[in-house]
């Protein structure tokens, strides 16, 4: 046993040197094509035989393999940066070069799903479909799993579930490779395909004897067009294209003149004559994604697990034109499922997702808390947030509240808490610095200022004083779409500004502000901002004095122009600065539009300053 174990050992050394000596040899071919293949053979690697990459490119040395092989197992573990999983099945030829290549990927996406379904499992890897009727089925093995267009992988440590992901198949590609006698590749030939396994687009490419690229074919069987490019490498001219519609009937010819992206681009008629030239080669991409099943589709990501790639993907559907009807249907099982009723109000966890950032068309995507929770959930940070919010018939948010609270460590003489038994309690302190007992956490948060005792095991604790510094609410109105329309954003407390209200009227698609007012106490206002549908002009602010009097009218141009009109009281311009900035008096809302996840940052940042002084 020692002694085979040894060998396996020498054998791992012996693999990984070979390997880190090739890779550093390919861009010098310090290594023969004989020394390679013979150090391949005392591998066991074999030809016509399947082997396993993962989120690597092959080489192009000859197309001899570089890196170690992989179990299945070992490579469907391997996630990339951008959190998908790529596999390549590989089979060499009889020289040992790379002959033919699968390479699959699937996204990567962390999910929502009830964990009382895996409570049966063992500690381990899991592997299931679903089906129509949401019932899983468990997979016997990662071969199985493989497979399928589409499974979930349930991680279970302890007893407990630690991952769950769904991994829709996102990409299928077909590579084939010949080559010349001396070991160059002569062809390469690969193919996107589809679920069923069809070619959609065909990509063949020639290279001479030398191993240089000399002639290139696409045939897209979705467009039905094709594509000829031809390699010249003359001092003049680098490549020539040509592009043929669904007739057959070229419609473009480039000319390359080399590899920089210098190009002569003519868009021809059906006789061949030029209509049009640009210097812009042709957008020629038609990606294959795959398709993923509606019932997988459905099952909701977990926004605070998930790559923010894909949560990326899901907000950058708010500022476009596209069909949003899966995403909020996804938002609305996300939120059922999450225990959230409509109509209904609780408290959030903290930090708050922003608006236009993490935050899809203001869905819940986060667990709901008590009171006690949410008041408790950072008892070792100076500055904590507390965060109310309601719901409404479609799942959004109505109204969202949020307190922003001091909380600092306060020493007390222990010996007057010793009857109390273990929990927390609520204090208040008179003018005499005297505790005086609250009833519940209720009762001390509508207070500016309480006091929390903690008793765990017979012994305090913790002390804390909590002060409440600053308070807002955004109230919103929505449109039949589910886009925001209105946010009246109310600033309720805060010691470092005026209290004041934004109301904010938003676009059709909900995301861009169209028009921005601010008032103060006494509903007088103290800016406004309009939106201009104008070329040259991006919007326009005016300000206004305590008595509702215009002082400036700011014209703020599309290519970051700012031109301030300082008025007086007969709306005669006195004098013309290029600043935003309101130098009697700066606030931080002089820089309209301003959503309001910053100004509830900025005021905090101004309490912050205020109390460094």
């Amino acid at each position: 046993m020692k002694i085979t174990f040894l060998k396996q050992i020498h054998l791992f050394i012996l693999i990984s040197l070979f390997y880190s000596i090739l890779g550093m040899a390919m861009n010098n071919d310090n290594l023969t094509d004989d020394i390679i293949i013979n150090q391949l053979k005392i591998q066991g690697i074999k030809p016509h035989v399947t082997y396993i990459h993962s989120d690597y490119p092959y080489t192009d040395y000859k197309n001899f393999p570089t890196q170690p092989f992989l179990t299945l197992t070992e490579a469907e573990r391997k996630i990339s940066y951008f959190s998908d999983n790529e596999i390549q099945f590989i089979e060499l030829n009889n020289n040992y070069q790379y002959e033919k290549i699968l390479f699959n990927k699937r996204d990567v996406i962390d999910i929502l799903f009830p964990i009382a379904m895996f409570s049966e499992y063992s500690d381990g890897e899991h592997f299931f479909t679903l089906d129509e009727k949401y019932q899983l089925h468990h997979l016997n093995s990662v071969e199985e799993a493989w497979k399928q267009d589409c499974y979930l992988k349930i991680v279970i440590e302890k007893g407990k579930v630690v991952k769950m992901q769904k991994r829709p198949l996102t990409w299928i590609q077909k590579s084939y490779f010949s080559y010349w006698a001396n070991g160059n590749k002569q062809k390469e030939i690969s193919e996107q395909l589809d679920l069923n396994n069809s070619v959609k687009v065909r990509y063949e490419i020639e290279y001479d004897q030398t191993g240089q690229r000399i002639k290139l074919l696409e045939d897209n069987f979705i467009t039905n067009y094709k594509v000829v490019m031809t390699y010249l490498y003359t001092q003049d001219v680098y490549a020539l294209m040509d592009i043929f519609n669904e007739k057959g009937i070229k419609v473009n010819h480039t000319i390359f003149y080399d590899e920089l992206g210098n190009v002569e681009n003519q868009y021809l008629d059906e006789s061949g004559q030029i209509i049009h030239t640009s210097n812009i080669e042709p957008n020629l991409s038609t990606d294959v994604y795959l398709p993923q099943s509606a019932i997988y589709q459905s099952i909701p990501m977990d926004l605070l697990r998930v790559h923010p790639s894909y949560v990326d993907k899901l907000i950058e559907q708010m500022a476009s034109k596209d069909n949003y009807t899966l995403a909020d249907q996804e938002a609305v099982t996300r939120a059922k499922f999450l225990g959230i009723q409509s109509n209904s109000t609780y408290y959030h966890p903290t930090p708050f997702p922003q608006w236009a950032k993490d935050r899809y068309k203001n869905y819940p995507h986060q667990l709901t808390m008590t009171l006690a929770q949410a008041e408790y959930q950072h008892p070792k940070e100076q500055y904590v947030d507390l965060v109310k919010v309601t719901v409404g018939d479609n799942y959004q948010y109505q109204t969202i509240s949020r307190e922003k609270w001091l909380q600092v460590p306060l020493s007390i003489p222990h010996e007057q808490f010793k009857p109390l038994e273990n929990g927390t309690y609520f204090f208040t302190l008179d003018k005499q610095g005297q505790l005086i007992p609250l009833e519940d956490i209720e009762q001390a948060i509508i207070l500016p200022s309480y006091v929390r005792i903690e008793k765990v095991m017979g012994k305090i604790a913790s002390i804390l004083q909590k002060t409440r510094i600053q308070k807002t609410q955004q109230v919103y109105e929505y449109n039949e779409n589910n886009q925001m329309h209105k946010e009246i954003l109310t600033v309720l407390e805060s010691p470092s500004m005026p209290l004041l209200t934004v109301e904010t009227i938003y676009d059709d698609i909900g995301v861009f502000v169209v028009s921005q007012t601010i008032k103060d106490s006494q509903n007088k206002r103290i800016a406004v901002f309009s939106k201009f549908n104008d070329n040259n002009i991006y919007g326009v602010i005016e300000r206004f004095n305590r008595e509702e009097e215009k002082t400036n009218h700011i014209t703020i141009y599309r290519n970051t122009l700012i031109e301030n009109r300082h008025l007086d009281k007969a709306g005669n311009t006195l004098l013309i600065t290029d600043d935003l900035t309101n130098e009697n008096d700066p606030q931080p809302y002089d820089e309209l539009p301003l959503y309001s996840d910053k100004l509830i940052q900025q005021i905090f940042n101004a309490y912050l300053n205020k109390n460094k002084e």
